[in-house]
């Protein structure tokens, strides 16, 4: 807790007693089960089909544009839209983010868990399932599935595949222990010509495992021709070290190794440098967002993490190379095209967060070959995805270089044009009530790229980002992006080792139990005198630990210091440069709205002139007119929808076509109010 907040706490509370139990009320509200979900279930007298629909292939949509062009629902009857189904998983965990995709005219979705479940896009109603048996124990990154990839024999992704070609149909799975599993396309059985009996292990060769889940994948794996590509999500912050970034391509039928595409430095000497026992270099970036694929050009796009630690490096060669970048590939070789680094020589975890949409855009009269790559710093960058030459120009300028990282940061950064800085700065004074008042004077407020000291730096834009793993929907036609930005603050500071070297040498002992390990870890908290909450990533092999937290009011711990609006929503016209409005989205009820809410999960833009979001907090999803910000239409959810909504459509018994729109319901436990839950809702117009 903050010392100088004891003095005025007493007249603080008493004044904010109505008003911010007010909020914490409302928040509470916001994640209780409103109306009566399962009553949508289907009856298990009701059999699933496989049914004639539109595509939806992958994770984000075509391009990953997370756009539908149907025309079904539209903005004039959008209001009318109401509950069709609902399906519930079983599998609750701490979150749900998954996103379903179409496969031979199936709707299959993963759990937290990677139990795979194809259900009938119509009704409902559950096909089959399959489960690869995936410890529930605890991930750094959270047990997490966002999606599953999809692979056919012939060119075109075809919806009724025939049934009785065996794996002529692939889904690939990538769990959270780290393997990569396919598995048959219409009967959800494994594939047990891919890898070893259907499945690869992705740990292999990475280097050494300091426990089983430092190494987990919880985005998608893609598919590019016959290659299928996974990447990694790696414990941050531990040391330096840490397991390969390598991003791998294997071959769809055989699961043999294609390639493997090493994010260490050009120059990097692998026979001095730490590699693993298979040559990869370690504590290199990884991809754990997933991958952006431009069949036609045979290219695949990476959008990058930090190299080990993210904070502070101090080696003879910075490993940030490929780092905080999008990286283009060959497909079927993973031969090096080009890359385009966001931040130079991250130490802010501003690292890639989404996977960039493929568009082709018209600028200036001229249809181009789009690449559009969401940050967390708010910076949304437009390149030309043949060559990573920006569309939309771009300017190198300065930024300050002090502290214990003045020599490792670089002189300058690239920085878009305004409009296309999403985040706003962190204001002091801006606090709801001031509530923050006092952390702010205990801390220095940076701009985005001042850098981390030894004292508390306030950052807004922050490490959670501006813009999250959802990423941005794009209109190629119109020229739109669709965008939600996130305004919570986080603090953060280096502490030197100094004082702590016998505790350090214990965590770093191979032959320590996990429990000792633990007690040195508990210890350094108590020597460096860390208050509850802090997180500490102790980096080790560096001279510095690691402290950050999210900025809320210290007294309660419900309201974000940043001041509202915490999440907004906006429209940003790539002809004219400007925003087209901005304005708060997401709302607890009981006159709130105007805070707007965090959401890390995208929206889903329909060509008809809408976009569709959920929210991080809200129990709700809501649809806004694309032109003005209007918002069109507002459902209660049985929890937040912390996800990207995807949309289909499905031809019935009668031959007639309905439209969905489809999202995970399952909220966050790390949120204030700790709503989580397993549903699936489909929205449909009545009949």
């Amino acid at each position: 807790m903050i010392a100088n907040k004891m003095l005025p706490l007493r007249n603080v509370l008493e004044a904010l007693k109505a008003n911010l139990s007010y909020f914490a009320v409302a928040l509470a509200l916001s994640g209780c089960m409103s109306g009566d979900f399962d009553s949508f279930i289907v009856g298990p007298e009701v059999a699933a089909e496989v049914r004639k629909t539109t595509q939806w292939a992958n994770y984000a949509g075509s391009g990953s544009r997370r756009a539908t062009k149907l025309e079904q629902i539209t903005k004039g009857n959008i209001a009318d839209l109401e509950v069709a189904w609902t399906f519930r998983t079983g599998d609750l965990n701490s979150i749900f983010q998954s996103t379903p995709i179409l496969v031979n005219g199936q709707l299959v979705l993963c759990t937290p868990h990677n139990q795979v479940i194809a259900l009938d896009p119509l009704t409902g109603a559950e096909f089959w399932r399959f489960d690869p048996d995936v410890a529930k124990v605890d991930y750094p990154n959270k047990a997490n599935c966002r999606a599953v990839a999809q692979w056919h024999s012939s060119k075109e992704t075809n919806e009724l595949a025939e049934p009785n070609l065996a794996c002529k149909s692939r889904i690939f799975v990538a769990t959270n222990d780290a393997r990569l599993i396919a598995i048959d396309g219409t009967t959800g059985q494994r594939c047990k010509d891919f890898g070893e009996s259907g499945e690869v292990l992705l740990k292999k060769g990475v280097g050494e495992l300091w426990w089983p889940q430092e190494y987990q994948v919880t985005s998608p794996p893609s598919v590019i021709g016959d290659v299928v590509v996974v990447g990694s999500a790696i414990a941050d912050n531990q040391r330096v070290d840490a397991p390969s970034g390598v991003v791998r391509g294997f071959d769809t039928q055989s699961g043999e190794l294609v390639w493997a595409f090493d994010l260490a430095p050009p120059s990097f000497d692998y026979s001095k440098g730490l590699v693993s026992d298979e040559g990869y270099a370690l504590a290199t970036p990884n991809v754990w967002a997933g991958f952006a694929v431009d069949l036609e050009r045979d290219l695949i796009f990476l959008p990058t993490g930090n190299p080990a630690p993210d904070y502070y490096r101090d080696g003879a060669e910075d490993m940030g190379h490929y780092g905080s970048s999008v990286v283009a590939l060959r497909g079927s070789t993973g031969e090096y095209v080009w890359h385009f680094q966001t931040v130079k020589k991250d130490f802010w975890d501003f690292d890639v967060p989404s996977i960039p949409s493929i568009a082709d855009i018209t600028l200036n009269g001229v249809e181009v070959p789009a690449l559009i790559q969401s940050t967390k710093m708010g910076f949304i960058f437009v390149l030309n995805r043949e060559t990573g030459e920006p569309l939309i120009d771009v300017s190198e300028q300065a930024v300050p270089r002090y502290g214990p990282l003045a020599e490792a940061l670089s002189p300058t950064q690239i920085f878009p044009p305004k409009a296309f800085q999403l985040s706003r700065s962190y204001e002091p004074g801006g606090s709801l009530l001031n509530l923050c008042n006092g952390v702010e004077k205990a801390s220095r407020i940076g701009d985005v790229y001042d850098p981390i000291t030894t004292d508390w730096t306030i950052g807004l834009p922050s490490n959670m980002g501006a813009s999250s793993w959802g990423g941005v929907a794009v209109d190629e036609q119109r020229g739109l992006i669709v965008a939600h930005v996130n305004n919570l603050a986080f603090r953060t500071k280096l502490i030197s080792t100094e004082g702590s070297e016998d505790l350090l040498a214990v965590m770093s002992d191979r032959d320590a139990s996990m429990d000792e390990q633990f007690a040195a870890y508990e210890q350094i908290f108590q020597r460096l005198d860390i208050e509850s909450g802090v997180e500490l990533g102790v980096q080790l092999g560096t001279d510095f630990y690691m402290a950050r937290e999210m900025m809320m009011d210290p007294y309660l711990g419900v309201m974000p210091c940043a001041g509202p609006p915490f999440g907004e929503l906006l429209v940003l016209d790539l002809n004219t440069q400007k925003q087209v409005w901005r304005q708060p989205h997401g709302s607890l009820g009981f006159g709130l709205a105007k805070l707007g809410l965090p959401q890390v999960g995208g929206p889903l833009l329909s060509e008809e002139g809408f976009v569709v979001i959920g929210s991080l907090f809200d129990s709700a999803v809501s649809a806004y007119d694309t032109d003005t910000g209007k918002v069109l239409w507002r459902h209660d959810l049985p929890s937040p929808a912390n996800s990207i909504p995807m949309s289909y459509s499905v031809e019935d018994e009668n031959g007639r076509q309905k439209q969905f729109i489809v999202m995970a319901a399952g909220g966050d436990s790390r949120s204030p109010i700790g709503s989580t839950a397993d549903y699936l809702v489909a929205f449909a117009l009545p009949e």
